[in-house]
């Protein structure tokens, strides 16, 4: 029913893709920015169009709920008092399924307004680098890799807040994971001019894809905020410390540092800041029975603690 009653909307769609793309292939324009360009795009789209079947349903479940007819369930016997008890724990597991959504929704909505601006930085970059042809490859991989980022951190938050997200723990050996995002970030370190060391080694029992992209939300901050110094990781039996001589957090900040959306003064001053990071490295360690500290010094430096907790 759904879909069918948004045929054409999806037919418009379609047909502006093939438009944009026999444009550029016409124009001889570079086909990676088309293809950055409706990568973006169609994830915008399949967002709201979650969105938008989300409130269908709801407003569906509100027209069944107007026709059905009020039953009266006093309880004359046993299996009335059963059916009347079922009845209110199925109304009570559907309100609070609801409410749920409802609050997805609300947040869902603010990490997309603060995304897609993110986004407009390096699309507007790779649009102006179609029209003048005026690029480097390195300035095209970088613009590249942030598009990258940004889709990466939208898509986990997603999956975060998916019912059906799965954790699978094995033994995983932390060196070599945390090494391998060093390389993932190597080009911003080389182009800032910034060292970086990684030291200890040990293994954890954990899911590998979810802890990686925490620390990876951790490392990507302190490249951010680091001007010059370096980023030095030390792996230890409980714990995973990432300390830089970046600008450092005022100490006002600190305790809201991990809400939804924060920024603080570091923020205002970096106007590319999303105030997603944090938030998204902390939800993921709850799920994975780790705890997470910050200590920072302004103009100093930031050191992220990531601590095992006890039995994890």
């Amino acid at each position: 029913m759904y879909w069918r009653e948004r045929k054409y909307f999806i037919y418009a769609v379609l047909v502006i893709v093939v438009v944009i793309s026999l444009t550029f292939s016409l124009r001889g324009l570079p086909m990676r920015t088309f293809w950055s360009s409706l990568l973006f795009s169609m994830t915008v789209l399949i967002i709201f169009s979650g969105y938008d079947y989300y409130q269908f349903q709801r407003r569906h479940h509100q027209r069944l709920q107007q026709i059905v007819p009020q039953v009266d369930l006093s309880p004359q016997s046993q299996a009335e008092k059963d059916m009347q008890k079922l009845l209110e724990e199925q109304k009570e597991y559907y309100e609070t399924k609801i409410a749920a959504i409802k609050h997805f929704d609300d947040d869902l909505t603010d990490v997309v307004r603060i995304w897609s601006h993110q986004m407009k930085v390096p699309l507007s970059v790779l649009n102006l680098m179609g029209q003048t042809g005026d690029f480097t490859r390195d300035e095209l991989k970088e613009q590249t890799f942030q598009l990258e980022n940004y889709l990466e951190m939208l898509l986990h938050y997603l999956r975060l807040n998916h019912e059906q997200t799965d954790y699978r723990f094995t033994k995983v050996p932390m060196k070599p994971l945390v090494q391998s995002i060093v390389r993932k970030f190597a080009p911003l370190f080389i182009r800032k001019g910034l060292s970086v060391t990684v030291d200890g080694d040990t293994t954890w029992t954990t899911d590998e894809k979810w802890l990686g992209f925490a620390l990876e939300q951790i490392i990507s901050n302190s490249v951010k905020y680091t001007k010059q110094g370096n980023v030095s990781i030390q792996i230890k039996a409980k714990s995973i410390q990432i300390s830089d001589t970046g600008i450092g957090i005022l100490k006002e900040d600190l305790p809201r540092l991990f809400e939804h959306g924060f920024t603080g003064y570091n923020g205002r001053r970096d106007k590319k800041a999303t105030g997603l990071g944090f938030f998204l490295a902390k939800e993921v360690a709850n799920r994975l029975s780790l705890s997470i500290h910050v200590d920072s010094e302004i103009d100093k430096g930031t050191t992220v603690t990531l601590k095992r907790n006890d039995g994890a």
